[in-house]
């Protein structure tokens, strides 16, 4: 098993995938394809990879397919140690059966010398681009020499990355070319919340909640902000955000809108955008946002597949009935640009980035804070909840649940099925009912009391509920009897403030 090095943060689960992927014994070629959204870190994990193991990392750019193999064979030659030009090719089939012998070669006829063979193509969506063939050429050479085959081969490893979602997740699907032929597919995703304070080096947890809320996980922006060091308290980082982010000339100004741009199949931009902006404005059905953006529905049922596959939004879906999907952006970044750098252009071109931040706060509480902690209170359900609360829970969701005593509905932030149930299935077992507040007011019995009226209502309703646990998660605490109630042992009520999300209750 190769040993990550120091140098790569967190990673631990990819790394090992990786590594076992690698460092297989089985016979031939296997393939695997790796994507992830652009700064999480993908061709830096590789690159140590490649460097760990003695294969071949190859970083593809947008060049004509002439230019795009001719660079190939260039970096082929500068890993066999030949001079630029050494190696010429007439295309890609030539190239990548001359890089399989050459490469198997190196690593030995069983795998042994200077490790597996290990060819590394990174932004793989560049070249298929120009080469749209090409993956029908990997699987030509896959029938060839791959596990299916009688030749005996040594094991290659072929790693196809990119940052273009939709291309990438394709690849594997349908009638493509590689469908069925892929050995591991992995999505590089931005940090978890705890992992992304720890990388940004930030102590005080409010800070670390906001900062995640309005920044996200992805790793690269921490090399591209002038101050990568995050202050403490709200005030501060306020400051900070108006400096680092808020500014025409700061990178992270425009990267909501650059990265939406960046997938090579989304190139009516004014639509997409407007969809983008509709759906971080709070705007969850088909309808409702086809309704804003001026278009029926029906007629942006592509561009919306296509956003969610692109890794932009994401379909939320109630656990318990069958109804329409909650539509919610998927990036922090993506949130932010759309509503506060869109909205408020004019100011912030004029250099009036602190007062359209401190104006921005009724928004920034409601549209961003508020949904960010409900997301990392199911997050620490599912990731947590069973290792440091003894939570033993299944699917993790929210929920609408009618209230005939009421005569209205409530809505459940966080809800968590039994182990082994299925969501929307008729009756499912209930082991988790929850609600998450990011506000000045500290819960207490008054929403315990709720709680339990929502789990009477499921129970009503057709629910094994009566076990289910109640929990409040609050970014301000809990009243003194709450929280003296949630000690009890067999009180079935958990609380959770930002030390508990944080794993340092």
């Amino acid at each position: 098993m190769l040993t990550k090095p120091v140098d790569v943060f967190d990673r631990n689960t990819e790394w090992a995938d990786l590594a076992e992927f690698v460092g297989s014994a089985l016979p031939g070629l296997r393939i695997a394809i790796v994507y992830g959204r652009r700064r999480q870190g993908k061709s830096y994990l590789l690159r140590r990879l490649a460097e760990a193991n003695g294969g071949l990392y190859h970083l593809a750019t947008e060049q004509t397919e002439t230019v795009s193999v001719r660079r190939f064979g260039d970096s082929l030659a500068g890993w066999l140690g030949l001079p630029s030009g050494a190696l010429a090719f007439d295309g890609w089939e030539a190239a990548l059966a001359t890089a399989a012998g050459l490469i198997s070669e190196r690593a030995g006829p069983a795998g042994h010398g200077r490790g597996h063979g290990l060819l590394i193509f990174d932004e793989f969506p560049y070249l298929v681009q120009d080469s749209p063939g090409l993956p029908s050429l990997i699987q030509s050479l896959y029938d060839q020499i791959g596990p299916g085959s009688a030749a005996g081969e040594a094991p290659l490893r072929l790693v196809l990355c990119g940052s273009a979602i939709s291309v990438m997740a394709g690849l594997l699907s349908g009638t493509k070319a590689l469908r069925g032929r892929g050995a591991l597919e992995m999505k590089v995703k931005p940090f978890g919340y705890r992992d992304a304070r720890a990388y940004w080096g930030i102590d005080d947890l409010e800070t670390a909640f906001v900062h995640n809320a309005l920044i996200g996980g992805t790793p690269g922006y921490r090399d591209i902000v002038p101050e990568p060091r995050v202050p403490h308290g709200s005030a501060e980082l306020g400051e900070w955000i108006a400096r680092n982010v808020l500014r025409p000339t700061m990178p992270l100004f425009d990267e909501g809108k650059r990265v939406v741009q960046e997938d090579p199949r989304i190139r009516d931009t004014a639509i997409y955008a407007s969809l983008m902006a509709a759906i971080a404005a709070g705007e969850t059905s088909p309808a409702k946002i086809g309704g804003l953006v001026g278009r029926p529905s029906s007629s942006l049922t592509y561009q919306l597949g296509m956003l969610e596959s692109a890794g932009f939004t994401e379909r939320r879906h109630d656990m318990l009935l069958d109804r329409r999907p909650v539509i919610t952006v998927a990036d922090p970044v993506v949130r932010l640009h759309h509503l506060l750098i869109e909205p408020h252009l004019a100011d912030l071109e004029a250099g009036r980035a602190r007062q359209v931040w401190a104006e921005a706060e009724r928004t920034v509480d409601s549209k961003i804070l508020g949904p960010h902690f409900e997301a990392l209170a199911a997050e620490w359900l599912t990731r947590y909840g069973r290792d440091e609360a003894g939570l033993e829970v299944g699917p993790v969701g929210s929920a609408v649940v009618a209230c005939r005593e009421h005569k209205t509905s409530h809505e459940i932030d966080v809800l968590a099925l039994a182990r082994g149930a299925r969501p929307r299935a008729a009756g499912a077992g209930i082991a988790f009912v929850g609600e998450a507040k990011s506000r000045d007011r500290r819960p207490g019995l008054a929403e315990l009391r709720r709680l339990e009226h929502i789990r009477d209502v499921l129970t009503a309703n057709g629910h094994d509920a009566t076990a289910a646990v109640l929990g409040l998660f609050s970014t301000a605490g809990f009243t003194p009897a709450l929280a003296e109630l949630a000690a009890k042992p067999a009180g079935r009520v958990l609380v959770a403030g930002l030390d508990r999300l944080y794993g340092l209750a």
